[in-house]
């Protein structure tokens, strides 16, 4: 089991596991840079992929390439699986940690 030495003591990687969902949401602006610029670049670089299949016809754009590999089982549930697991990162997760942590007292 890795550990990693602190001030207080021996910690396991698996205890920093377990207290990833009873941790407090903190959606304050730190003195990290903003998520944005990684968003920014994930956009750019879709718009400019599916311009360049779109443009030269070598390669499928992303849509078609979702649809084709939809339709057969197999790639269905890893496709679909993959959208289910973001949507639930990026839009249900908050909620669900918000409404847990009311519960328990720490938000």
């Amino acid at each position: 089991m890795a550990e990693k030495k602190s001030k207080n003591g021996t910690v396991y990687r698996q205890q920093e596991l377990s207290k990833l969902f009873s941790n407090p949401i903190s959606l304050e602006k730190d003195d990290r840079k903003s998520g944005l610029i990684g968003w920014g670049g994930l956009v750019a670089i879709i718009v400019l992929y599916d311009i360049y299949a779109i443009r030269t016809k070598r390669i499928e754009t992303l849509t078609r390439s979702f649809w084709r590999h939809t339709e057969k089982t197999i790639g269905k549930n890893i496709f679909i699986g993959a959208w289910l697991g973001l949507t639930f990162h990026l839009l249900l997760e908050k909620m669900i940690r918000k409404k847990y942590l009311s519960k328990i007292g720490e938000f």
